[in-house]
């Protein structure tokens, strides 16, 4: 066990009546708490802004500076403002007490006060802030690991881009003399570099979520024809997947003010996906518009759909993994975390529907 879990909570009171004082001090004092009396407001300041306690026992009528005021400047002070502020009143009109809880305290005692009444109610509000803390640590902790994570598994795929590229490019080159292998032997060629290539755009992903997340990937922004974007997405797709029937639905040219060859990967990517998870043949439209001042782009596809409880996790950078476990939805790797990440980098929203009558429309909105 740690010092700081066996230390004593620490209380700053606040009274201009000595009696009161010493009164709180020696029944707090008895059962185990540090208490630090203070007669006025600036001292109360001074004594939390050197050393924040666990609790603050505040007064509200007292000369110079009242309560209120004293707990308005503690919550504007960085290393005061977590800390609970009680107030001890002999007001008891509820207006005042509203006042309490606007200007920052978490309770208070109205003056007589009975010691059963003010140590219960210190008991509870220090296990509370102590508990906050505890969970704020925790957080911390938790934040630190997870980039400690991020970069190391940062550094692991960059590094993997290298010997990727070699082994890429010496598959290339035995495509070239492949008339002098059999069938089966291009057959396999052509998957080991097919994945290879989906091997690299996995790391790019990887690579510019982490990018996007840090907020390290600028947008270079320029005048696009999202129409034309579309149609160049459906012939070169088309290409790679002759059983593709892709159709590009728009009303004419939609311009954008936008990062071009992001927003192209969006749309490859929703293409992609949307060829890899419906029945060879079936069709995939892409649908441009404009409504409001703001570009609308949908992909429908006429696959299986997307459950509800998954439209919003595979979104994540590891809600998909979470969503293959259940076997609610099978895993589009980061493709669709960078996709989220981009258009929010644009200002803009993704999102997913049902299909009708069948499948899914995944859909993306850019401003202007």
């Amino acid at each position: 066990m740690t010092q700081e879990a066996v230390s004593p909570a620490s209380v700053l009171v606040v009274d201009d009546t000595v009696e009161n004082l010493r009164l709180l001090a020696s029944m707090l004092e008895e059962h185990g708490y540090e208490v630090r009396p203070v007669t006025n407001g600036r001292q109360a300041l001074q004594a939390a802004e050197r050393n924040p306690p666990d609790l603050i026992l505040l007064d509200i009528t007292m000369p110079e500076m009242d309560g209120y005021e004293v707990c308005r400047r503690l919550r504007a002070n960085d290393r005061s403002r977590e800390v609970p502020v009680i107030f001890l009143t002999a007001l008891t009109e509820t207006a005042d007490k509203l006042r309490a809880f606007a200007i920052g305290g978490v309770d208070y005692i109205t003056k007589p006060f009975q010691f059963e009444e003010v140590l219960a109610r210190v008991n509870t509000h220090v296990s509370l802030r102590r508990a906050q803390v505890a969970l704020a640590d925790s957080y911390e902790r938790l934040r630190a690991l997870e980039q400690l994570r991020d970069d190391l598994v940062h550094m692991i795929v960059h590094d993997l881009r290298s010997p990727l590229q070699v082994i890429l490019s010496s598959l290339e080159l035995l495509e070239e003399p492949a008339a002098a292998l059999d069938e089966d032997s291009r057959k396999d060629l052509r998957t080991a570099i097919d994945s290879s290539e989906e091997l690299g755009r996995m790391i790019n992903n990887l690579l510019d979520v982490s990018r996007l997340e840090a907020g390290r990937m600028p947008l270079e922004r320029g005048v696009w024809n999202l129409t034309r974007m579309a149609d160049e997405v459906r012939a070169a797709l088309g290409t790679v997947d002759q059983e593709a029937r892709i159709e590009v639905e728009s009303p004419g040219a939609v311009e954008v003010s936008c990062d071009g060859s992001l927003v192209r990967r969006i749309m490859e990517n929703l293409v992609g996906n949307a060829i890899r998870h419906t029945p060879a043949g079936t069709r995939i439209r892409i649908s441009i518009a404009r409504d409001e001042g703001r570009a609308h782009v949908a992909v429908h596809d006429e696959g299986g759909g997307v459950p509800p409880q998954a439209r919003t996790k595979i979104f994540e950078k590891f809600g998909t993994v979470e969503s293959r476990h259940e076997r609610v939805y099978h895993s589009v790797g980061l493709g669709l975390a960078f996709c989220k990440l981009a258009i929010e980098a644009h200002g803009g929203t993704i999102g997913v529907d049902p299909g009708v009558p069948v499948g899914s429309t995944f859909w993306f909105e850019l401003p202007g």
